[in-house]
This record gives C-alpha cells, structure tokens and sequence, in this order.
C-alpha cells in the first residue's frame, strides 16, 4: 500500500509539473474571467420596479379576477429585468427551492435540470478539460517513453496504470471544478451592481457547489476514457482527433439513425448528471397510418452518472487489458 501511495504521488507531482495542466488550469480559469466581464459589459444597469408601475400593473390585472399571489408574480416578472445570479442555475425566482420540483412516481415527462449560464458552459468545460487532460497525460508517456522509466522503477503495470487514472481523474475534476467556480464568483459583481443577488438562498448554494462538483466529476470521468484512447492509439492527436470525431459525427448518427442508443451515449449522459437533468429515450408510436418518434423520460441524472462510471470503468477495463498485452517501447 505505502507503494502505491507513493507511486500515486509521484503521478501526481508529475502532472502538477507537465504545462498542460498548468495551461489548462490557466485557461479555465481565464474563461470564467472571460465569462463575467463580458455579462458585465453587456448587461444594462436596470433598476428595482417602480412603485407605481407595480401598483398601475395591479390595477390592469384587477378586472380579470386574478389571485393575489398571480398578480404579484405577473406584475414583478413584467417589470423585473435586472441581471439575477440565480441565472447561474436557471431561471430567477424569490425561493431558488421553487425550482426544483420533487420527482413523480412513474412519470413520463422528463425533468430538464438546471438549464443556467454555469451547466451549459460547465459541459463544454468537461468535455475539453477531460479530453485534453486524458489525450495528453497518456499519449505524452509513448511520445517521450517516460513509461517505460516508470516501468523500471515499479513493473508491476496494473499499479502503474491504476494511479495514472486515478491522477487524470483528480487532475480533470481540480481543472474543471476551479474553471466552474471562477465562472460562478465572476458573475458576481454584475448582480451586485447591475443586477440582484434576489433569490440567492441555501439551496442556491447547495445547487452551485453540487453542480462545480458534478462537473468536476464528470471531466475526470471523461479524461478516464480520453485517456484509454491514448493507450490504444498511442498518440495524443490520435486520442484528440478519436474524440472529437465521435462527438460532432457520433452525435449525430445517434440522433438521426440510432436513436435507442442515446441513453447510453457516455457524452449524453455525462451532461445530464452534471445538469441534473432526466435522460430521454426515443419510442415509436403509430396513429392510423403514420409513425412517428416521441422523446419520453428514460433515467435520472444519478442513473445517468452511473451510466457514465459504468462507460468509464468498461474503458479503463480494456485499457488494462491492452496495457499488460501490448510492448509498451
């Protein structure tokens, strides 16, 4: 055991010390940076409703018998367009709560997670972050042939490559969590001044650390299979280009021809667990003589988190298989 422990810190000063990860750490956090100063350019400094419009609102609404509480959200939402945090997460509300409706039994309807500015751009953060970590911490081991260094000092491979995917995992979850987080903490100074931090309550924060940390989750899951690519190209480019194929020319042959496949697409149901959103699944249904695809509720974001440790860990199994068969020079 005290092996393995200090072969995984090896692994790990090793990737604290390449440039990518550096760079990497580097460019996640420009991009939350990025992120807040340009919302904070673009946003027009609007202030609270008026008094009187709200009132004048009340009074148009009066003749159509409307409730209280209908009237008071009709009126506020009308006259509100300051710039909230909680769009971070989703839509605006005075109870982030509200938002997140507790699951039906038996339902059929998907629920869509949180569709806000940090999992839209947390997915693409995962996606980079896992692929560029993996491609380039495995293909650099063939490209220099530190691998058969390491080889020599430990030769028993399966210790060998268990800790380098340990080491992408938790070098793909730091990067994306911090590019996640400086995404969030950039966008504060825009609803303290040009916005409202309304509806920011404990299950905001619970929702916002939960979701950077999913994300994080979710690249390293991610960098595990880029990283199983690169051990069977051997090549960082091959492991990149591997990736980058399936994700714009995969997608859509999912999408278009094979449809019953999406539930367990391993991009498809990383995004869900990181949003927190259902997986969908496409069934057929005839009426009279036409036929047609419908998009129903297939799995939660757990189930879809399972799914993806699931892909994950079939990867990394024939990344063993390939890794002790295979001459490593």
């Amino acid at each position: 055991m005290k092996t393995f422990l200090r072969l995984l810190g090896s692994e790990l000063e090793r990737f604290t010390a390449r440039r990518m990860a550096r760079v990497l750490l580097i460019i996640a956090v420009g991009i939350g940076v990025l992120v807040g100063t340009i919302t904070f350019l673009v946003t027009d400094d609007h202030s609270a409703p008026l008094a009187a419009a709200v009132q004048e609102c009340y009074e148009d609404l009066e003749q159509w018998g409307l409730e209280e509480s209908e009237k008071q959200e009709a009126c506020f939402e009308w006259e509100d367009d300051r710039f909230h945090l909680t769009w971070l997460l989703g839509e605006s509300t005075e109870d982030w709560s509200e938002t997140r409706p507790a699951p039906e039994p038996n339902r059929t309807e998907p629920f869509r997670g949180l569709d806000g500015i940090l999992p839209i751009i947390g997915g693409l953060l995962a996606v980079l972050t896992g692929g560029l970590v993996g491609a380039s911490f495995f293909g650099a081991e063939y490209r220099f042939g530190t691998i058969e260094q390491v080889l020599l000092w430990e030769p028993r491979r399966n210790r060998v490559l268990l800790a380098k995917y340990l080491t992408t995992f938790l070098g793909s979850a730091l990067v994306a969590t911090t590019g996640s987080l400086a995404i969030a903490f950039s966008l504060w100074p825009t609803a303290m001044v040009k916005g409202t931090t309304q509806g920011v309550d404990a299950r905001f924060w619970i929702d916002l650390i939960s979701t950077a940390g999913r994300i994080g989750i979710a690249a390293g899951l991610l960098g595990i299979i880029s990283g199983t690519v690169a051990i069977f190209t051997r090549h960082t480019a091959g492991a990149v280009m591997s990736l980058l194929g399936y994700q714009l020319i995969g997608g859509i042959i999912i999408n278009v021809w094979i449809k019953w496949l999406a539930p367990w697409d391993p991009l498809f149901n990383a995004t869900a667990f990181l949003s927190e959103s259902d997986t969908t699944k496409w069934v057929k249904q005839r009426r009279f003589s036409e036929t047609y695809w419908v998009e129903v509720y297939a799995n939660s974001y757990l189930t879809a988190g399972l799914i993806a440790f699931a892909i994950a860990s079939a990867f990394a199994l024939g990344g063993f298989i390939v890794f002790n068969r295979r001459d490593v020079s």
